[in-house]
């Protein structure tokens, strides 16, 4: 029996999307998790499989061409964001017009917040919305459209939307990633965002209790739901194996669970792994205490990120933040004596942002003692509180998803408080305070010339700051 042939891909832009950030020179192409993952549950339900990663392609048409030609997959299964929503349309409208055979099915969270818009794209065949592990086994092993949840499709020129696809309880019953789908020389890194390359990625748990109002769930949900400690290990160990020396940690809420976040590290530990790994996601300050950063380091674990968003109180309990100021300091002080390096992301122009409270942002990021900081304009994404607020208010200028860009958003809304002018003067302001203060400078030539990493750091200081 011929097997199902699936290809995934994710957009061209991916990455290229972000590369006016104030922070250019350290965007840098890291696997994605979710196509392995995915991948991984075409081959459990008996399918065959390939991974096209598009986001460092220079000719991105020609290697989707050159793969479909080849491969002659039966389903094209296409990930975005609304920010790619335009760039999905051109390449599912790219893959019809060459190869008309081949279903097109979108996922992702766009498609899982905007399914009904999605499916009118004529190019687009099946949209899978909300977790798609289990719905597109399904679609590999052939069961009726009508009888699989979570899809909205068309039947002629009707649209079909079934009912949702239930959150899966136990994820350690999902198959394993198939990295081995992927290249890991492709994942090269610069030394200011992995002290090793290539590098890999790992979700250990889905979902956010917290409901942080800028923030969108439409996918994971708010319940947390964690894979055991031993298929963490199993999963980094399989990333090692694979030819990964680095792993950064790409959950909602990787330390939900402080006790199983403790003895994931404990396991790597007792399994006498070695290997480089980060928190570039997933720890939030209100969750963590000493002991937890000092297993993190024993465990090789040597950097960790924190969404901060602001530096006033009041600020944070207006965006349902559920943190503080003080549990801020204690989280990044307790990273900091364990030896770990610490990074730092904000928000400006929060909906009750004024002047003086993003000044107050700026100096606490100052004062934290950070190895990086970054900061980004709110953005009120589309299914976030912030966004239906917006919209009820009038103070959304267009629905032109490309426009929707945390570091180049220029005038989609119109903040309550600030114009647009001095929020890209304060996102100008944060990253000039920030990296050109005297002692950081002296602090970073300090620590590159320690660490043999001073011609790594110019390069990414002229990407960065050399228009």
């Amino acid at each position: 029996m011929t097997k199902v042939k699936v290809l995934l891909m994710n957009m061209p832009s991916t990455i290229r999307v972000y590369g006016k950030s104030a922070l250019k020179g350290i965007i840098a192409p890291r696997p994605f998790v979710s196509m392995a993952e995915l991948a991984g549950s075409v081959l459990y339900a008996g399918g065959d499989c390939r991974i096209l990663d598009l986001q460092m392609s220079e000719k991105p048409f020609h290697e989707i061409e050159k793969t479909i030609g080849e491969y002659k997959p039966d389903f094209v299964g296409i990930t975005f964001t609304t920010l790619l929503f335009e760039e999905a349309k051109k390449v599912s409208r790219f893959i019809k017009e060459k190869y008309p055979y081949v279903k097109i099915i979108a996922g992702g969270v766009h498609p899982t917040i905007f399914p009904d818009e999605v499916i009118k794209v004529p190019s687009i065949d099946i949209v899978v919305f909300g977790e798609g592990d289990v719905t597109l086994q399904e679609i590999v092993q052939g069961k009726p459209l009508n009888s699989i949840k979570g899809l909205a499709y068309k039947i002629k020129d009707k649209i079909v939307k079934n009912s949702p696809q239930p959150l899966i309880e136990n994820l350690d019953s999902l198959p394993m990633p198939a990295w081995n789908l992927l290249n890991p020389k492709m994942y090269i890194n610069p030394k200011a965002i992995a002290r090793e390359s290539p590098v890999g990625t790992i979700g250990t748990s889905r979902g956010c209790v917290y409901g942080c109002t800028y923030c969108n769930k439409s996918v994971f949900g708010r319940r947390f739901r964690a894979k055991s400690v031993k298929r963490v290990v199993d999963e980094f160990e399989l990333l090692i194996k694979m030819g990964f020396k680095e792993i950064h940690v790409w959950d909602d809420m990787f330390a939900t669970d402080l006790k199983r976040a403790k003895e994931i590290c404990d396991e790597i530990i007792r399994r006498k792994l070695r290997f480089s790994w980060q928190l570039e996601c997933g720890v939030r300050v209100n969750c963590v205490d000493k002991e937890f950063f000092h297993k993190c380091v024993r465990a090789g674990c040597y950097k960790v990120a924190f969404g901060f968003e602001s530096g006033n109180d009041d600020i944070l309990k207006s965006i349902n933040k559920g943190t503080t100021i003080l549990q801020a300091r204690n989280a990044v002080k307790w990273a900091k004596e364990a030896g770990m390096e610490t990074s730092g992301f904000f928000m400006l122009g929060l909906p009750e942002d004024t002047i003086k409270t993003m000044d107050q942002t700026i100096d606490f990021a100052c004062s934290l003692g950070l190895d990086y900081a970054k900061a980004t304009i709110l953005v009120p994404l589309p299914s976030t509180p912030v966004f239906e607020e917006f919209e009820r208010k009038g103070l959304l200028r267009t629905k032109d998803w490309t426009k929707y860009n945390f570091h180049t958003a220029s005038k989609v809304y119109d903040h309550p408080t600030l114009s647009w002018e001095v929020l890209e003067r304060y996102y100008n302001k944060f990253h000039k305070k920030f990296y050109f203060r005297p002692s950081y400078i002296i602090y970073r030539l300090l620590r590159s010339v320690k660490k043999g990493e001073l011609i790594d750091d110019i390069k990414m200081a002229v990407n960065t700051f050399v228009k």
